[in-house]
């Protein structure tokens, strides 16, 4: 099956470059909770939406094979598509940096609490921001003649 082992290495190369995409996330998440004292849910939605927006555009492109057309749209839609996803992640890091602060004895605002609640939400974003990128990209242009 050509077209399973096809989607699969679109997989994983999506996975690795959401890799680079979590670090720049993480490192801002870290920095915005650590150094600006903002709380973790919140810092999570502008590092998370930074990172998203540099993710997509680049696997728009050179995974899903998007076409160039209407890219400012499926953008669009994707951020906001996004936004829904990051706002139900931060509302998720509550509890599970408060859970996190427990187990490891720390701050329940602190940076080490937080990084453990990013990691516990990025497998579920991960998979569904791959189907739903890969669809967007892949999706028809509606022609306006």
């Amino acid at each position: 099956m050509l077209g399973a082992k096809a989607a699969r290495q679109d997989f994983a190369r999506f996975t690795a470059l959401s890799g680079g995409g979590w670090v720049v996330d993480t490192v801002l998440l870290l920095a915005l909770v650590g150094i600006a004292g903002l709380q973790p849910q919140v810092a999570n939605l502008f590092s998370a939406s930074t990172a998203a927006a540099m993710v997509y555009l680049i696997a728009h492109r050179r995974i899903h094979s998007g076409a160039r057309r209407g890219i400012e749209v499926r953008l669009g839609v994707y951020l906001v598509y996004t936004g829904i996803v990051i706002l139900l992640a931060s509302s998720a890091m509550i509890p599970l940096t408060a859970m996190a602060a427990r187990m490891l004895d720390a701050e329940p605002a602190g940076a080490a609490a937080a990084f453990v609640a990013k990691c516990l939400v990025t497998p579920p974003q991960l998979v569904c921001n791959f189907l739903v990128s890969r669809a967007l990209a892949r999706a028809p242009v509606r022609s306006d003649a």
